[in-house]
């Protein structure tokens, strides 16, 4: 089973995870997001995640937000881990869940078990030299980062100015580039895609 670690948290997954397809929307790792959950597939995959002991599915992007009854071919094959923290039963028949981001992974495969969309986790380990001119190139970039997303909140009025104070108190920089991509203004596609630090794989042993 792979293990996935998080600052000072580590998850002890399956190698296979239920599957929750979103339509034109990107869960970054640390973000907390509000769904309600009506798809057949994805109420099975909510429901199985809710009923396993670390409460942990696969949240991935459609490509075509306009398919109703996603298959393998219609996900991206990057996605992220992601811990439920509430399910709620509406009374028409769906779940309102609150899904919280975990690390970002790759999928090698997608398969149907037991009516539901399960994608294998790639178990390639997150690497990145700690050298000390990496760390301080690393370092000056992110506080470059921080300054120009502080002049981008400024400019909109959506963003509350908390989430920069959030940024700049992390002082990490996965941390710091998840919040930056979480609340900027772009496509779909370029949230799929992320920055640097988010196409790296998380620790997975």
């Amino acid at each position: 089973m792979p293990l996935v670690f998080r600052d000072n948290e580590v998850f002890n997954l399956p190698e296979r995870l239920p599957v929750l397809p979103l339509r034109d929307v990107v869960l970054f790792p640390y973000a907390v997001m509000p769904l309600v959950v009506g798809r057949g597939m994805s109420v099975a995959a909510v429901e199985g995640a809710a009923a396993s002991e670390e409460r942990c599915l696969l949240v991935v992007t459609q490509r075509d937000g306009e398919v109703q009854d996603p298959v393998a071919t219609d996900l991206h094959r990057v996605g992220v881990i992601a811990r439920l923290n509430q399910v709620a039963r509406l009374p028409n028949g769906t779940l309102r869940v609150l899904v919280e981001g975990i690390a970002r992974v790759r999928i090698t495969r997608y398969s149907t078990q037991k009516l539901t969309l399960r994608g294998t986790i790639a178990p390639t380990p997150f690497t990145r030299d700690t050298g000390a001119a990496d760390a301080t190139e690393i370092d000056a970039r992110m506080r470059r980062t921080l300054d120009r997303f502080e002049e981008y909140v400024g400019l909109q009025r959506r963003i509350p100015p908390e989430v920069v104070t959030m940024a700049q108190g992390t002082g990490v920089p996965e941390r710091v580039a998840s919040i930056v991509a979480s609340h900027i203004g772009v496509r779909t596609d370029i949230r799929q895609r992320g920055g640097p630090l988010l196409r790296s794989p998380p620790l997975l042993r």
